[in-house]
């Protein structure tokens, strides 16, 4: 039984709960998955209740447990790598189940039965698997964000809340496998996907973010803080704006590129030209910039 790979520390009694999924690792570009699941948790605040046992599906020699070594002694450390919270919603129909995780290395199909299996365990309306990826989209214009549904019934709810559905053909995240066994189980699920402009390779990107954090709240009717994520996007995009003012390559790199994607949108696939030394600039700059404090 798959619930048996999943530690409770509590079992909360939640009312037919939607669940909101975050996997670090090949899905989280800019660390738009995990950072909008993350802000979820700590703004709602989520209280954690569970996590799944970790030693099937990883190899730890690509990602090592920490240690803590204190004066030669080695000190107990707990490395939770996959783990569940949860949110009572006072103010709606629907409490929420928050989970960050690490997309596997082994046993994707066990490890998505094992999330399955606890949604199925608290009658979960629906799942949202949140993820980002590169684009080729101008910081300029406005954030876009795609989805898929594991039911053409569903599609609706992508269009009403101005999410564009995607056709793709190649090497899958772990929300494949996700979206294919809520299918069998009957769940609705959707895998939601903020474009992240791809010359700006820094840790994490507040300005897909979000925009992705009030999409969410919006499709669920959640009433979330925003504030500090917004100030952290308008500081981003007033630093991106005056290093490009003030660097005539990158101005004429903008140009061309707001330019191309105004003109041919979602299906541009033009390269355009000196992308691959404004991307080390702008990282280098954002770079200095956190080291500045």
């Amino acid at each position: 039984m798959a619930l048996d790979r999943i530690i409770f520390y509590q079992q909360p009694t939640l009312r037919q709960p939607d669940l909101i999924a975050a996997f670090l690792g090949w899905p989280d570009a800019a660390s738009v998955s995990t950072g909008t699941v993350s802000y979820f948790i700590d703004k709602l605040p989520a209280v954690r209740f569970a996590e799944i046992k970790s030693d099937d599906y990883y190899n730890f020699t690509l990602l090592r447990p920490s240690v803590l070594i204190e004066s030669g002694i080695m000190r107990p450390v707990k490395t939770s790598i996959n783990n569940f919270y949860y949110w009572l919603n006072t103010n709606g129909e629907r409490d929420l189940i928050l989970f960050t995780g690490v997309e596997p290395h082994l046993k994707w199909e066990s490890y998505a039965e094992t999330l399955v299996e606890l949604a199925g365990y608290y009658q979960v309306h629906r799942f949202y698997f949140i993820g980002g990826l590169y684009d080729r989209i101008p910081h300029t214009r406005e954030t876009r964000i795609s989805g898929i549904a594991n039911n053409p019934a569903l599609l609706e709810v992508l269009f009403s809340n101005g999410i564009e559905p995607i056709s793709y053909h190649g090497p899958s995240s772990i929300h494949g496998p996700l979206l294919s066994i809520c299918e069998l189980r009957r769940i609705p699920a959707f895998s939601l996907w903020g474009h992240v402009p791809f010359y700006i390779r820094a840790e994490s990107n507040p300005l897909v973010c979000f925009e992705v954090i009030k999409k969410v709240a919006h499709i669920l009717k959640i009433n979330i803080d925003l504030e500090d994520i917004k100030k952290s996007a308008e500081s981003l995009f007033n630093i991106l704006n005056k290093l490009i003012d003030e660097n005539e390559q990158m101005r004429n790199f903008l140009k061309t590129l707001e330019a191309q994607y105004d003109r041919e949108g979602s299906s541009m696939n033009t390269e355009v030209e000196g992308a691959d030394q404004i991307i080390k600039d702008i990282e280098d700059f954002l770079r200095k910039q956190r080291e500045d404090g």
